[in-house]
């Protein structure tokens, strides 16, 4: 006789949240709402077709049918049209709270690790399946957990492709230089000394890589930096003070611009006090 056996403990899991949006456009999205690209859930961004770049805080992955980016809660991100070509992709966003522990690739990434990544042509394909599957509203509840755990399977087990990153000295520096001084009153020319250019060519490579002036880019930043105090249950103070914004009443008005209500009121969301 021979007998094989094993026992398997399943930890619960906390309820989670998963929006999958199958998307063909030809523009980027307005500004407005783009204002500053930040969430408290994970994201997958999985690239069709499109003649587009990935930025994810200081880095800038070139982007190609197949291509995977993922990005956990709070890290500042947005895709980068380079011209009118109809772009193709998935897009997925899940809450992840109190489930990290079984979302290693987003959780268990070290500093330097990348957050582009790519499959064999064939894993490509069952990619592919299981999100547009996941567009399906009429899935039982057993096709759903299957095919987001078949999601997450797979992106265990891609990898981090040779061309991995776009790079630009002067936009490195830059973005290095805000990451460093975010809490400090920076300005564009302090950000261009940085660099050793002028203000002028900052602003002509911040167009050419990132779609966006460095005034823009310091604001989203500062304002991304903002949400995750808020969120993690900093006070509006905190959030003002080391975001790098100088005026306490200006940062509540640019706030509320940005994210539709007041950081208090964000606050009180994020943290389910509503």
């Amino acid at each position: 006789m021979i007998k094989k056996e094993t026992s398997i403990l399943y930890s619960s899991i906390e309820t989670f949240n998963v929006k999958v949006s199958y998307v063909e456009t030809t523009s980027p999205p307005p500004e407005e709402l783009h204002s500053s690209h930040v969430h408290p859930e994970c994201e997958v961004y999985i690239n069709l077709t499109g003649d587009v770049s990935f930025m994810v805080e200081k880095r800038i992955y070139p982007v190609f049918p197949g291509s995977i980016i993922i990005t956990r809660p709070y890290e500042y991100h947005h895709c980068i049209y380079h011209s009118d070509e109809i772009h193709k992709h998935f897009w997925i966003l899940f809450s992840s709270g109190g489930n990290e522990r079984i979302l290693g690739k987003f959780f268990n990434r070290s500093l330097g690790d990348k957050n582009l990544l790519t499959l064999s042509a064939e894993k490509h394909k069952e990619l592919f399946d299981a999100c547009f599957r996941l567009c399906d509203n009429n899935l039982s509840d057993s096709e759903k957990y299957y095919l987001f755990f078949k999601l997450m399977n797979l992106l265990d087990n891609a990898k981090i492709p040779e061309k991995n990153e776009i790079h630009s000295k002067v936009i490195s520096s830059a973005l290095g230089f805000v990451d460093e001084h975010l809490c400090e009153p920076i300005t564009v020319i302090d950000i261009a000394e940085q660099a050793h250019v002028s203000v002028n060519t900052l602003e002509r490579h911040f167009t050419e890589f990132l779609k966006m002036t460095p005034s823009s880019y310091l604001k989203k930043k500062r304002l991304s930096n903002a949400a995750e105090i808020l969120y993690n249950g900093g006070t509006v103070m905190e959030a003002c003070q080391n975001s790098g914004f100088v005026d306490y009443s200006s940062f509540i008005a640019t706030f509320k611009k940005a994210y539709g209500m007041t950081p208090l009121k964000y606050k009180k969301q994020m943290n389910g006090n509503n």
